[in-house]
């Protein structure tokens, strides 16, 4: 078997200031089509399509888990020493632009009809969209092995999201008002605003795409002799962090799908305020990313990445509870909710990728491979996966408190329960998450300690072991 042995990373030259920006920007092709969909599909085919609420959750239930499972054959492909990650996100994400505005385009039909074209092109535009993020995410870990670089760099990035995150919010809206102006039909102003949110998705992945084309990857000291997909993801399972990160992960993205999925209905029905308010929430949001994620990244990179997570979930836990308890009644207490929301929110797309940047590491010391491409699926999977099923259980909680779409008020069983998704439910998921970080064995000294071990074998030692390493993990 051939053992590949890196350069020193003092020689990687490659990866220049500019070259990170243009990396950090990509995370717009990421996050706009993610929060354009995961805001406006639901109510898109419960409203404008006229699918029922359960149909519509399963919808993007059964898309998103299509997607799930091609999730880690996708990693494995993106692996393969034959494989060109960088021109494998540029289809991905050229392809994820052109499938949104096919996701929202009106059909006519039945229902049966209406809900295998929506599964389908759903299910067509995930794939791509994960295409693109897979190798999208791997890279920063092939590029740098730095902890607090990779830090630094998924700070500025999170940062640059709370803008996104606000046009996949406002701009979806602003389109369709836009459109509607200039006597576009109601239905068709959908799938053109759509279409400018899949424009900006292609047009920031271009610059990605640019941006690292000629970046040089780390050699890793590692055994280059391809394994199937099974043994594969049998040895990365095997992984002790993995036990915690999977859970943390899918609770937070469970509880947060849901409230993302229940801001319209939160605003429409329970503060009685226009839709157009979401522009709203959207600032607040913006605000959020912008002043804490460096917040979070330097307490990331002065502490630790678990503390920073722990803060930022615990505000939010406290804080919704409260609001509960007080009452989301108000657009005021709206606005006030989605700034306790930013904590978590912040604090999770800021550092969440981080981890999976342990595991690699981890796998790299512990069974000799460089797969970052299938680990970081991990993450991919278990969003998709947390995601869908929030979407599914708020269209079955929505009918279960008597949710009525052809109703302009709602009966007060239906208010209580759009309150309770945003609040208790989501503080019951942070519970769940923040139990799992602590527990969490890999910390900055661990991680150092996994660099320092996997440096010496790069440099030659390739038999080099930690036994304080072994002890832990």
């Amino acid at each position: 078997r051939q053992m590949c042995i890196r350069d020193s990373p003092e020689k990687n030259t490659a990866l220049t200031p500019l070259r990170k920006l243009g990396y950090e920007a990509g995370i717009t092709t990421e996050s706009i089509v993610y929060n354009c969909f995961y805001i406006y599909f639901v109510i898109f085919l419960t409203n404008v399509v006229g699918l029922n609420p359960v149909m519509a959750g399963t919808v993007s239930l059964i898309s998103v888990c299509v997607d799930a499972i091609t999730d880690p054959i996708l990693g494995w492909i993106v692996d393969h020493p034959k494989v060109n990650p960088k021109k494998f996100m540029l289809v991905g994400g050229l392809l994820t632009g052109i499938l949104l505005t096919c996701t929202f385009v009106v059909v006519d039909g039945s229902q049966g009809f209406k809900f295998a074209y929506y599964v389908i092109v759903s299910s067509l535009m995930w794939c791509s969209y994960t295409s693109f993020c897979i190798p999208y995410y791997s890279c920063c870990a092939q590029m740098t092995d730095d902890y607090d670089e990779q830090t630094k760099i998924r700070g500025v990035s999170s940062t640059m999201n709370g803008f996104v995150i606000y046009g996949g919010c406002v701009f979806p809206i602003l389109f369709i008002g836009l459109f509607g102006g200039m006597g576009v039909s109601d239905t068709l102003c959908w799938t053109m605003a759509a279409g400018c949110i899949g424009v900006i998705s292609i047009i920031f992945g271009l610059i990605n795409y640019f941006s690292i084309k000629n970046v040089k990857f780390i050699e890793k000291a590692i055994d280059q002799e391809p394994e199937n997909i099974l043994k594969t993801y049998k040895d990365i399972l095997k992984l002790k962090p993995m036990k915690f990160f999977i859970p943390w992960v899918f609770f937070y993205l469970f509880g947060s799908a849901m409230v993302s999925a229940n801001t319209n209905y939160l605003l429409i029905y329970s503060a009685g305020v226009d839709p157009e308010a979401l522009a709203g929430t959207a600032v607040m949001t913006l605000l959020a990313f912008f002043i804490l994620s460096p917040v979070f990244t330097m307490i990331a990179t002065k502490w630790d990445r678990k503390v920073a997570v722990l803060v930022a979930f615990g505000i939010t836990m406290v804080g919704v509870v409260i609001c509960r308890i007080i009452g989301v009644d108000s657009l005021f207490m709206v606005y006030v909710l989605t700034a306790l929301n930013g904590f978590a929110l912040a604090g999770f797309w800021c550092l969440f990728y981080d981890f999976s940047y342990d595991l690699i590491e981890l796998d790299e010391y512990k069974n000799r491979k460089s797969r970052a491409g299938c680990i970081t699926s991990f993450p991919q999977l278990i969003q998709k996966f947390g995601n869908a099923v929030g979407l599914q259980v708020i269209g079955i909680v929505l009918a279960m408190v008597g949710y009525d779409a052809s109703k302009e008020v709602q009966s007060a069983s239906a208010v209580s329960g759009i309150q309770n998704i945003s609040t208790i439910f989501l503080a019951i998921c942070l519970a769940i998450s923040i139990v799992c970080i602590i527990v969490y064995p890999v910390n900055k000294k661990v991680y150092a300690r996994l660099q320092a071990a996997n440096e010496r074998r790069r440099a030659g030692e390739i038999d080099f072991v930690d036994p304080e390493i072994d002890k832990i993990l």
